[in-house]
């Protein structure tokens, strides 16, 4: 991968300095998240790697762009967080932050994740930060088998490309109308294999390229709830906090309404165009998890996205067969109506939060989808989820995960 950063003068990306020796790379307590990009073509690859930071990175060259979530742990205060200056009082409607602190690979927290009094304290490791499969049961956590991981890159937009050349970019129509098994084996097949070494520039045994399950969507969740992510972001006041809705009915990657999703009919909150691109100072950047241009976009609106999550024993029109399902390391389990410890649903209470959408799992509809759709309003958002068959759906599309140790 080839680290970048944005240059606001000549509105371009170029490579950054991957030492970060003058903090040119990523700065996370000024909303700067790690961004690099994966390149398709052999040859350019190794140009933009040998080639010197400042190099502008043509995007036609790109076929994913990636964003670092460091490994942290996280506690809440109180029921809604607590409050940043320039945020309302915390409550469901205007929920306030997530303690976080980032951590080594070594450290595992096991509090319950809120606070004891007034002090932060109880601190919780999520386990989107291990990768194995019994990483979500806390006393199997440490099994031989898993693997901490330092943090996890989830992609910054909502997959785009064909199902036989996934990609992620900005200002692309997202990749809908498969089902959940359509997306996890294409990206398995693309990335993990042979194919994957060539045409994204993976290597080695030591990652793995998924399809997002609940978890790791939650720990990005969690983070841009936080002083490190938008709401900590001070060009945002009030309502302006939440992560704003990508309203466009074209389904166009990173575009923005300019503020958040308001009302519930498509006709009065959806857009026949683009109102805002990914790179609009605050009116587009206000998308992101964080509100810069180092953000992850289409997590509130846009398509729905598609997770590996779902209820015990239902599989639904998801494609997948009980006999033949993936390893358990690459799926949330849920064997009640109670989320995970980290998950962004209703472990921590955060179901509501913004006034999103709460729909949990059933017999009937066993998979996760989050975010919303474009059309969603009010109830679209980064905490937003619901129940779905796991079919194709012209709605609905989903992200990628790649976790690395």
């Amino acid at each position: 991968m080839i680290p970048v950063v944005w240059n606001e003068s000549s509105k371009q990306w170029q490579k950054a300095d991957d030492k970060n020796t003058n903090n040119s790379w990523y700065d996370y307590d000024k909303q700067i998240w790690a961004n690099a990009v994966t390149i398709k073509d052999a040859n350019k690859r190794t140009t933009y790697k040998n080639a010197t930071a400042g190099t502008v990175i043509d995007l036609k060259d790109v076929n994913l762009m990636l964003v670092w979530i460091p490994r942290y742990s996280y506690t809440l205060r109180d029921q809604y967080g607590y409050q940043i200056s320039g945020a309302s009082t915390p409550s469901q409607a205007t929920p306030g932050a997530f303690d976080i602190k980032f951590i080594r690979t070594s450290t595992i927290e096991t509090g319950s994740g809120k606070y004891t009094g007034e002090i932060a304290s109880n601190y919780y490791t999520p386990s989107s930060f291990c990768w194995g499969d019994t990483c979500d049961d806390e006393n199997q956590r440490s099994n031989s088998g898993n693997k901490e991981l330092p943090g996890i890159w989830i992609s910054k937009f909502e997959i785009t490309g064909d199902i036989n050349n996934i990609e992620s970019k900005p200002n692309e129509v997202s990749l809908r109308n498969h089902t959940n098994s359509e997306f996890f084996t294409a990206i398995q097949t693309q990335m993990n294999k042979e194919n994957g070494s060539t045409n994204y520039g993976f290597n080695g045994n030591n990652y793995d390229t998924h399809m997002i399950k609940n978890t790791e969507w939650g720990a990005m969740a969690y983070l841009s709830q936080s002083k490190y992510g938008k709401y900590g972001n001070s060009k945002y006041t009030g309502a302006s906090k939440e992560i704003y809705i990508n309203n466009y009915s074209g389904f166009k990657t990173g575009c923005s309404k300019g503020e958040p999703g308001t009302g519930t009919p498509a006709s009065s909150n959806s857009s026949s165009k683009c109102l805002y691109t990914y790179e609009k100072e605050l009116t587009g950047t206000g998308a992101s998890t964080t509100g810069t241009i180092y953000g992850i976009y289409d997590t509130s609106g846009g398509a729905w996205d598609r997770v590996m999550g779902y209820l015990s024993g239902y599989l639904g029109n998801s494609g997948f067969v009980a006999s033949s399902m993936p390893e358990r390391k690459y799926y949330n389990l849920y064997t009640s109506g109670t989320g995970i410890k980290g998950d962004a649903t209703n472990t921590e209470g955060t179901n509501g939060f913004y006034g999103d959408y709460q729909l949990f799992v059933s017999s009937s509809n066993p998979w996760f989808h989050l975010s919303g759709g474009y059309g969603t309003g009010v109830v679209a958002g980064v905490f937003s989820f619901v129940n779905d068959s796991g079919g194709a759906y012209t709605g609905a599309g989903s992200r990628l995960v790649l976790a690395t140790w």
